[in-house]
């Protein structure tokens, strides 16, 4: 009975001890994330079709002026006979993130109208 006693403060000893370490989290207000590149993958023409365009560009308004920057899409229609998949990518500078859009609109409308023939 004495052992057991001894065991259970120990063990009780133990956990108490355990739960008291504090972990600090240290957050730097200087040091800013980039984004260097964006990914959008869709199983439907509809989710293309949808991409909200300021949200897109307000994800690169903290990159430096002349970081590369990518968007890619993809589209895979499982459903589809052929199974159809294709993808497309633009890059180039932050600054040029509006020429960027735009070409990304122009290339996922033919990448629908591709995809519209399977």
């Amino acid at each position: 009975m004495k052992k057991r006693t001894t065991l259970f403060l120990l063990i009780i000893s133990l956990l108490i001890n355990a739960q008291e370490t504090t972990t600090k989290a240290t957050y730097s207000k200087d040091k800013v994330s980039k984004i260097t590149s964006l990914t959008f993958s869709a199983t439907s023409v509809k989710d293309l079709e949808q991409i909200n365009w300021k949200d897109v560009k307000s994800i690169f308004e903290n990159n430096k002026p002349s970081e590369n920057i990518a968007l890619s899409f993809e589209l895979d229609l499982k459903e589809s006979k052929n199974k159809f998949k294709g993808k497309m990518e633009v890059s180039g500078e932050t600054k040029n993130i509006d020429t960027l859009i735009t070409k990304s609109k122009k290339n996922i409308q033919k990448l629908i109208k591709i995809s519209k023939k399977y």
